[in-house]
C-alpha cells in the first residue's frame, strides 16, 4: 500500500495552501472547521486522497475512517504517473486498496455515496462483494401514485441483492420487472406477490411481473401464487445448489392471462388453476443433459396438461423430440388443446418434425392461426405427409405464416400438404417463390412477404 499512500498533487497543493504557523504552534484552519463542513470538502476528493491526507495533519489521521463519500478510480491507483502497471497488476491493487478502505470503515457512518470505477472484468466477483444489499428508499416503497417499478441491478452474470421493505407499502403498483437482482428473504418476496387480505403490507394490485437474470439462493421451490397477477415473465431464473435441473416452479394465478418462461434447463412445473390463461411461451435453451427420458416426458406432460385451455401457444424446438413421444401415449396427455386458436412453432427440418406437427394439429381441433418459424440450413431425409383429415384443416384453420422459408423439398412439401387439406385455408404468408400447388380452398390468397429477423420469434406476443 505504500505506493498508492504517496502524496498525489493534490494533497501537496492542499498542505501549501492552508497549513502555516502563528506563534510556532499550527495554525491549520482546515482542521479547525466542523467536521461536516470537512467531510463536504472532501467529498470533492476521491477516496485515496482523502487517505494521503492523514499525512498532512494530526487531526486527519483517522478522517478517512469516517468520511460518508467514498469514490474509488482505478486509473488513480498509481501516484507515480513514472510507473507503469500491467492492466492486471494496476487491478489487483486496486482491490486490494478498496478491500483495505471498506475492512476499517467506521461500522456506525451511514454512507452518502459510493462510487466505483474500475476495469470491465465481468469474471471478476470481487465487484460483487463490495456493494452492500440495496434497500429501496421509504419515500419509494409508500408512494401512493407509484404503479410501475422497474429495478435493474447489474448484468447477465451478476446481480444485486435486494432487501424488500417490511413497512406498509406499493398500495397502487400493478407493474414490477425485475432485472439481475438477488432476492435473499423469499418469504418476504411471496408476501410481497400474494394478493391475500390478509397480507396488508404489499400491493393486492399486482398485474404484471417479469423477472429477468434473477437469483433465488438456496432455494429449490419457486412459488409464485397471486389472485391478481395478470401476466407473468420468468426469464434465467438462477436457483441455489449444483443441481440446476431439479428446481421446481409452481404457479398458481387464477386471473394469469399471460404467461412467457425462457429457462435454461427443464424445471419441474407445477402448473395450478390457470383457468384464465390466454397465452403461453415456453422456450428452454436445453433439456438437460442427465434427464432421463422418462422424467423429461413427466415434465413436460406437466407442462401440457397444464396449458391446455391457453389461445395462444408458442414453444421452442428443445421441446420437439420429446412432445412427439408424450402425444403419442395417452398416458402422458390425453386431453385436446380444445380453445387453442393460434399454435406458434419454431422447427428445424429433422426427420420428426412433420409428425410433431401433425399430433399437434390433431390435438389442436379448433385451430385457426398456424405459425412456422424454420431455423435450419441443414437438409434431413425427405418428409413424408400422410394425407389424413384433420378437423382443424378441414374446418377451421384459415391462416398459415411460413417465416424464415429457404424453400428446400421438405418445406416445399410441408406447403403442399397445407394447401391441398386446408379446405377453409384463406391466407398463406411465405417469403420466397413456391412451385405450382393444387389448393384446395378455392378462397386461398398467396401472400409472399419481406424476410423477418429470427428474433421475431421471441417477440411475438
Amino acid at each position: 500500500m505504500e505506493n498508492a499512500l504517496q502524496r498525489s498533487p493534490i494533497i501537496s497543493k492542499l498542505t501549501c495552501g492552508v497549513c502555516y504557523n502563528v506563534g510556532g504552534e499550527d495554525g491549520d484552519r482546515l482542521s479547525n472547521l466542523p467536521e461536516p463542513i470537512i467531510h463536504h470538502i472532501f467529498s470533492f476528493l476521491e477516496t485515496i486522497d482523502v487517505v494521503r491526507a492523514s499525512a498532512v495533519s494530526r487531526k486527519w489521521r483517522y478522517l478517512w475512517l469516517s468520511i460518508p463519500y467514498l469514490n474509488f478510480n482505478v486509473h488513480n491507483i498509481c501516484s507515480n504517473p513514472l510507473e507503469r502497471w500491467s492492466l492486471q497488476t494496476t487491478n489487483e491493487k486496486f482491490k486490494d486498496f478498496v478491500n483495505w478502505v471498506l475492512l476499517f470503515q467506521n461500522g456506525s457512518v451511514s454512507i452518502h455515496r459510493f462510487r466505483l470505477s474500475c476495469l470491465n472484468r465481468v469474471d471478476d466477483y470481487t465487484f460483487y462483494r463490495w456493494i452492500a444489499p440495496i434497500k429501496l428508499p421509504r419515500s419509494l416503497v409508500t408512494c401512493e401514485s407509484l404503479v410501475s417499478l422497474k429495478l435493474d441491478f447489474g448484468n447477465r452474470e451478476h446481480q444485486g441483492v435486494l432487501n424488500l421493505p417490511t413497512c406498509v407499502g406499493f398500495s397502487r403498483l400493478k407493474s414490477l420487472d425485475l432485472q439481475h437482482v438477488e432476492v435473499l428473504d423469499y418469504n418476504l418476496f411471496r408476501e410481497f406477490l400474494s394478493s391475500c387480505p390478509l397480507l396488508e403490507n404489499f400491493s393486492p394490485l399486482l398485474e404484471n411481473l417479469k423477472m429477468d437474470s434473477c437469483c433465488f439462493p438456496d432455494l429449490k421451490i419457486l412459488d409464485i401464487s397471486s389472485n391478481s397477477l395478470k401476466s407473468l415473465t420468468l426469464e434465467r431464473i438462477e436457483f441455489g445448489g449444483d443441481e440446476l435441473d431439479n428446481y421446481k416452479l409452481k404457479i398458481a394465478c387464477s386471473n394469469l392471462e399471460s404467461f412467457n418462461i425462457f429457462a435454461p434447463l427443464l424445471p419441474d412445473f407445477t402448473l395450478e388453476s390457470l383457468n384464465s390463461l390466454q397465452n403461453a411461451f415456453i422456450f428452454l435453451e436445453t433439456i438437460g443433459e442427465y434427464m432421463e427420458a422418462k422424467e423429461i416426458c413427466h415434465r413436460m406432460s406437466k407442462i401440457l396438461n397444464g396449458l391446455r385451455d391457453v389461445k395462444v401457444l408458442k414453444l421452442s424446438c428443445t421441446l420437439y423430440q420429446f412432445l412427439n413421444a408424450i402425444l403419442e401415449q395417452r398416458s402422458y396427455f390425453s386431453a385436446s388443446f380444445n380453445n387453442l386458436k393460434s399454435l406458434i412453432l419454431c422447427v428445424t427440418t429433422a426427420e420428426w418434425t412433420v409428425p410433431l406437427i401433425i399430433r399437434l394439429l390433431n390435438h389442436s381441433p379448433n385451430l385457426e392461426v398456424l405459425t412456422i418459424y424454420f431455423d435450419s440450413d441443414e437438409y434431413y431425409d425427405d418428409w413424408e405427409i400422410p394425407d389424413k383429415v384433420i378437423l382443424c384443416l378441414t374446418c377451421h384453420l384459415k391462416t398459415v405464416e411460413l417465416i424464415d422459408f429457404s424453400g428446400n423439398e421438405n418445406e416445399l412439401e410441408l406447403v403442399r400438404f397445407l394447401l391441398k387439406n386446408g379446405h377453409v385455408l384463406q391466407k398463406l404468408r411465405i417469403i420466397s417463390a413456391i412451385m405450382k400447388f393444387t389448393i384446395s380452398s378455392s378462397s386461398v390468397a398467396l401472400k409472399f412477404l419481406e424476410p423477418k429477423p429470427f428474433l421475431d420469434f421471441f417477440n411475438r406476443f
